[in-house]
């Protein structure tokens, strides 16, 4: 076989064979107006143009992708501050709207009370040392205020004067021991009056006194100042019932009650 490879009849038939393939290329040629070079180049190269624009597609695709994902985060940033901004907003206006009931519900204890001289204050400042939740307005003796003056917010009862200035004064907490007030229970129209104790006071609650055994006030009933005695206005809320209990070494009942702290805690 090897002495074929080398003979004289195998380079004959080789060039035979070159000869045919050129006549073959020519005749291509003139067929299709391409060249034989133009024609291996484009048989060899043709796949490699594929792979490569193919790679250049995904490559501007990912590249597009990019920016997308890019401009995507971005939209999200604005959106999640247009959210913060409307949050904020809504805080606001949920605050607004609890001053305005607040103011309204006032209005009502005034119409209500017209004896009683209303003065607006601000607080200015809170005893941090003050277990019971004193606290100072912006407002005294100058405008009239006085000792054992009620402090109220819309229709709850916050506290009693106990310091006065001319242009402040020192507000006591309900839940402090050292203030107490005539109140009834609404439901049931039973009477009798607010104490507190410091172990009751540092849980927020108080105790209306001086019930009987034969007790109907219950556990959800809603207790408010009586007005006996003229230091309070009537009708304003202190807590609600969370428990009736009887007092220990004696006959009478009392009611544990929940101080309502929302608006003293809006001051």
């Amino acid at each position: 076989m090897k002495k074929f490879f080398k003979s004289t009849a195998f380079k004959i038939l080789l060039a035979i064979a070159l000869v045919l393939l050129a006549a073959i290329a020519a005749a291509a040629s003139a067929a299709d107006g391409t060249t034989p070079v133009s024609k291996v180049t484009s048989f060899v190269f043709s796949p490699l143009q594929k792979a490569s624009s193919y790679l250049v597609d995904k490559l501007d695709g990912f590249k597009g992708s990019f920016v997308s994902s890019s401009t995507y985060r971005d939209r999200i940033s604005e959106l999640e501050s247009e959210v913060a901004d409307y949050q904020s907003k809504l805080v606001d206006y949920e605050k607004l709207k609890k001053q305005v009931e607040a103011y309204e519900k006032f209005l009502e204890v005034k119409e209500k009370n017209p004896d009683f001289k209303f003065v607006a204050g601000t607080v200015i400042g809170r005893d941090s040392a003050d277990t019971f939740g004193s606290f100072v307005l912006n407002c005294g003796s100058n405008d009239g205020v006085k000792v054992n003056d009620p402090v109220i917010s819309g229709e709850y009862l916050i506290g009693i004067v106990n310091e006065v200035t001319p242009t402040s004064c020192v507000v006591l907490s309900v839940t402090d021991p050292k203030v107490n007030a005539a109140a009834y229970e609404i439901r049931t129209g039973e009477m009798g009056y607010t104490e507190t104790t410091s172990k009751l006071a540092l849980n927020g609650l108080l105790k209306l006194t001086g019930l009987t055994k034969d007790t109907s006030v219950a556990v959800g009933g809603i207790v408010c100042t009586s007005g006996v005695g003229g230091i309070y206005p009537r009708g304003l809320i202190i807590g609600t019932v969370t428990a009736v209990s009887k007092e220990e070494g004696n006959i009478s009942y009392y009611a544990c009650l929940l101080y309502t702290s929302d608006a003293a805690d809006e001051l």
